[in-house]
């Protein structure tokens, strides 16, 4: 089964059934990636900065920062593209500015049209712009995983020669990614790498991000700090008293 990139006549029908052709696939074993353990992805980029234009197929998705790689083969041009974003009105992800988002666990509150799940999506772009008369195909990969645990598994992603874009954000609870045993409420680092080759299979490129979903402290946590914090101010107090008297 061959899937075409988006070309500039068949865009909303090709984004359509992207996901219905993966799923599809997955359940006939043929996109289906094992699970293995690995050496854990390490954010990977030309530029981390806004991609103008893109909207990873939704509507007020942010853009800035997006982890681009742009690649050149034989006159033709691959763009690939990772972000990570909130769902809904879950707080906003922050990022280090060198390819790492921040995240909070835990699934969606349950509000009235809201879709349950994690409080972040991951965003992905791919485009290619073609010489005239290329005849190459491309094909992509998304490679993920768990890096606290290095689990990871593959998703391949058919390409095709023609000039176009796909675009999309996806989270780790959609069937056809929900094969690392994800846990939304755990604190782990997720990592997101997508890849082109050539039409022999050699990689030629990459773009790479992490997310960091961290964990609520627990109650003896807390309390320790709320001692500290009581203690200091104690300090404070008695310091304040001696320099008075």
């Amino acid at each position: 089964m061959v899937f075409n990139l988006l070309t500039a006549t068949g865009k909303e029908h090709v984004k359509k059934n992207m996901k219905k052709q993966i799923i599809a696939l997955l359940v006939t074993g043929l996109l289906a990636g094992s699970v293995a353990f690995a050496t854990p992805i390490a954010p990977s980029y030309g530029t981390f900065v806004n991609l103008p234009g893109a909207t990873y197929g939704g509507s007020g998705i942010p853009t800035d920062p997006s982890a681009i790689r742009s690649i050149a083969n034989g006159g033709n041009t691959i763009t690939l593209a990772l972000t990570a974003h909130n769902r809904y009105s879950n707080p906003p992800l922050v990022n280090n500015g060198a390819g790492t988002f921040f995240a909070t666990p835990g699934i969606n509150d349950g509000l009235e049209g809201q879709s349950l799940g994690p409080t972040w999506n991951f965003g992905l772009y791919i485009e290619l712009a073609a010489a005239i008369g290329n005849t190459e195909v491309y094909n992509y990969a998304l490679r993920y995983g768990n890096n606290t645990t290095d689990t990871f598994t593959t998703l391949p992603i058919p390409g095709g020669s023609s000039s176009g874009i796909f675009q999309d954000s996806w989270n780790l609870t959609m069937p056809f990614l929900n094969t690392i045993a994800y846990n939304p409420n755990a604190p782990a680092q997720y990592a997101f790498e997508l890849q082109a080759f050539n039409s022999a299979g050699a990689l030629l490129g990459t773009s790479a991000i992490n997310v960091n979903v961290a964990g609520v402290p627990d109650a003896s946590s807390t309390g320790l700090l709320s001692i500290l914090g009581l203690a200091a101010i104690i300090v404070f107090a008695r310091m304040q008293r001696r320099q008075t008297n």
